[in-house]
């Protein structure tokens, strides 16, 4: 090889890398771009070739990002929504504890004037409080529900669009690997576009031997496969994936953000509202059933104070529309008059089991939220070391590329160098004949 070709091959193989350089100083800041950088070699002829321009990128380390998004993504929405429920049942205005505790004040104060007036009044506005703060509490929790349908449709959505997305990413990534092509770009879109549909669903990823990626979900449904993608549908909470012919289901660990939301509502919301009611049936039922064995004012059985729809005990409580304060039945004789507070301090004794019933409820979510919002930090915490070592492996150095681009500077100038005094050497070598 002359020494022309020499320096040529020099020559341009340094210009391929600078080119190289600036691509990775343009993107320093760019989210999900992974450095490159080139593999020389020197040829049979003495010259140097190029052989590939690669990303550089640690697959473990994706891996254990993509992992770690996702439980981020679950703890997030769980937290979130477990949060929210245990500011609602411990609202201080309008929790059932406060509730509770003014409705068995005011019965504490009827105990020694059994016959006021005011007093009896006191203790229906109290009851109406307390009916009120379980309609209250049943729809905002029941609206939940409505809430949580709609962010799960809206994922459902994002992860269609990001299934899509890989699909095509894949099909342009082989087509332009069999022709030889810089896939880079397109290899890093779609890892970011992984990134993000893990944050929505947990997926399992493996590369394929002509550089597509296959997922899969928790249970192994397919989720993408070379150039087709599922399609995940909601229908009454219950979301299933479309796979060809193929039909699966998606509410089990499904992971991710989707997970979160799935979970929180069977292990927290459904329970909850369950245990709502049946409290709310039971304050009901055990007044309405000392009302039934004692005697109002006049000396008459006393009538239910409070009724409810046995589907919905705390969203339909409510005080009877035909009770009065005369109705209450606070004596235990019908002859013994308006004095006598016997059974009224039977309902007095309903407060501890009532009241520690509701208790146990708002500590259990207390400590669902507590161990949520932990496993959260520490989720999140994860991520920030993954994305860190990522950064340090894959992300681009302003400090490392300008050595590079010095090195590779000159490499440029004295193969150019080379060149002119090549071409002097020849022109010299001319003029002697």
């Amino acid at each position: 090889m002359s020494l022309i070709s020499t320096a040529t091959s020099g020559l341009m193989s340094s210009q391929v890398v600078l080119n190289m350089i600036g691509q990775n100083v343009a993107n320093a800041t760019t989210e999900g771009y992974s450095r490159l950088t080139a593999q020389l070699s020197s040829n049979s002829a003495g010259g140097v070739t190029v052989d590939s321009i690669t990303r550089v990128v640690d697959q473990y380390l994706n891996t254990q990002l993509w992992s770690a998004t996702s439980d981020v993504g679950y703890s997030t929405s769980y937290s979130e929504n477990i949060t929210s429920t245990e500011s609602l049942l411990s609202s201080d205005t309008m929790g059932i504890d406060t509730l509770l505790d003014s409705f068995y004040s005011a019965l504490s104060s009827a105990s020694s004037t059994p016959d006021d007036d005011a007093s009896r009044e006191a203790v229906l506005s109290s009851a109406e409080a307390l009916a009120n703060g379980f309609n209250w509490l049943s729809e905002n929790l029941n609206d939940q529900y409505s809430s949580i349908n709609e962010q799960l449709d809206s994922s459902v959505t994002s992860v269609n669009d990001l299934t899509s997305t890989i699909a095509t990413l894949n099909a342009q990534i082989v087509a332009l690997k069999q022709q030889g092509g810089d896939t880079s770009s397109l290899e890093d879109s779609r890892d970011q576009a992984v990134t993000d549909l893990s944050d929505l669903i947990a997926v399992n990823v493996s590369e394929q031997s002509d550089g597509s990626y296959t997922l899969t979900l928790g249970q192994g449904q397919p989720l993408v496969s070379g150039s087709t993608a599922a399609t995940l549908s909601l229908d009454n909470g219950e979301i299933s994936l479309q796979y060809g012919s193929q039909t699966f289901s998606v509410n089990d660990d499904a992971g991710g953000s989707i997970g979160g939301l799935l979970d929180y509502e069977t292990d927290v919301l459904t329970p909850t509202i369950s245990a709502l009611n049946d409290l709310a049936a039971t304050i009901a039922d055990e007044f309405n059933t000392l009302q039934a064995s004692g005697y109002d004012a006049d000396g008459n059985s006393g009538s239910a104070l409070f009724t409810y729809d046995s589907s919905n005990a705390a969203g339909t409580l409510t005080v009877s529309s035909s009770i009065t304060s005369d109705d209450l039945a606070f004596s235990d004789s019908a002859t013994s008059g308006s004095n006598n507070n016997s059974n009224l301090l039977l309902m007095l004794d309903l407060q501890e089991d009532q009241s520690d019933t509701y208790s146990a409820m708002v500590s259990d979510v207390a400590i669902q939220s507590s161990s949520a919002s932990a496993t959260l930090t520490a989720n999140t915490e994860l991520v920030d070391s993954v994305t860190s070592s990522i950064a340090s492996t894959s992300g681009v150095s302003s400090d490392e590329e300008a050595a590079n681009l010095l090195t590779y500077q000159a490499a440029y100038e004295a193969n150019a160098k080379v060149i002119t005094v090549a071409s002097e050497l020849f022109d010299t070598l001319m003029s002697m004949f």
